[in-house]
C-alpha cells in the first residue's frame, strides 16, 4: 500500500477539490478561513493514517487496466457489528463508470464476511456531494438521518 499512496493522494485531491470549494462557498470566506483552514492537509494526513500498516481501517483500490482508479476505506466494529465506509474516492476522469459501485460492493462483501450486520456511510448534503449520495444509494444505502453542522464567527 505505501507504494500506492501518491496515486491515492492524487485521486483524493482531484475528487475532493469541488467538495472543499463547495464548503468554502457555503460557509463564506470569514468562517471558511477558520473552519476549513487546514481541511485538505487534515484529509491528506487522514489518508496517510488509514493506509499505515498498523491502522485499524482497511483500504482497497479499484483497478482499470492495472491503474488505480479509486479507493475505499472501511472500519469493522466487532462489538456493534457495524461496518463503516470511510474515506473513498474515484478519479474524476473515471466517475460514472461503476468503479465506485464496485468498490462499495467489495467493501460490503468484506463486511459481511467479517460478520457485520449493518453498514453505514457518511456524506455531505451539499450539491457537491450529490454524485456520492447517488453512488451510495445505488449500492443500497438508505435511509438517511439528517445531520447539520452550524458555524458562526466569534
Amino acid at each position: 500500500m505505501p507504494a500506492d499512496l501518491p496515486v491515492l493522494h492524487e485521486i483524493r485531491t482531484l475528487a475532493f477539490a469541488p467538495v472543499f470549494a463547495s464548503f468554502r462557498s457555503i460557509l463564506g470566506a470569514p468562517v471558511a478561513s477558520v473552519a476549513l483552514a487546514n481541511a485538505e492537509t487534515e484529509q491528506a494526513e487522514h489518508l496517510d493514517q488509514i493506509c499505515a500498516p498498523e491502522a485499524p481501517q482497511q483500504v482497497y483500490v479499484g483497478l482499470r487496466a492495472g491503474d488505480i482508479v479509486g479507493f475505499v476505506s472501511l472500519t469493522l466494529d466487532h462489538e456493534s457489528l457495524l461496518g463503516e465506509l470511510g474515506l473513498n474516492a474515484v478519479h474524476p476522469s473515471h466517475c460514472g463508470r461503476g468503479y465506485g459501485t464496485q468498490l462499495y460492493e467489495h467493501a460490503l462483501d468484506v463486511m459481511r464476511k467479517a460478520g457485520m450486520k449493518a453498514a453505514v456511510v457518511g456524506t455531505g448534503a451539499d450539491p457537491s456531494h450529490a454524485p456520492a449520495r447517488r453512488a451510495y444509494e445505488k449500492a443500497g444505502f438508505g435511509p438517511t438521518l439528517p445531520n447539520q453542522w452550524m458555524y458562526r464567527m466569534l
